[in-house]
């Protein structure tokens, strides 16, 4: 195997480790060693995003989900956390765009518009 390959599929399986722990700053050091090794990695992208977004982090986590989107261009998953991001950010027509999208590749629409509906309620709070 592959000296590179071995090293990026350590790092981000290292990153899945700690996101799943609930240590998304662990799990981006280790996302990012990884996109080191292959920024075109849409796995990479997509995680970097999440944990990104889940640290309040909006704008790289925007940064993230537009690369995976460049790349994989009909993944729900993100499509749906870019619209979490746009209400978050209090762009909520980019919100309801990323939200049709999410749901005609195939996101759940209840729980994406609960998850959006909780976004923007916090979001009034903070306001």
């Amino acid at each position: 195997m592959d000296t590179n390959l071995e090293d990026f599929q350590k790092w981000f399986d290292k990153g899945l480790e700690f996101a799943k722990l609930g240590f998304p700053d662990k799990a981006v050091e280790n996302f990012e060693k990884a996109a080191w090794i292959d920024s075109n990695h849409y796995d990479v992208q997509f995680n970097l995003g999440t944990a990104y977004l889940s640290m309040g982090m909006f704008e790289q986590a925007l940064i993230n989900f537009n690369r995976v989107i460049e790349m994989k261009s009909d993944m729900p998953d993100a499509y749906g956390n870019r619209a979490i991001v746009h209400a978050a950010l209090f762009e909520d027509k980019l919100c309801e765009l990323d939200r049709n999208e999410a749901i005609k590749y195939g996101a759940p629409p209840d729980g994406l518009a609960a998850v959006i509906s909780h976004v923007k309620s916090i979001r009034k709070k903070g306001e």
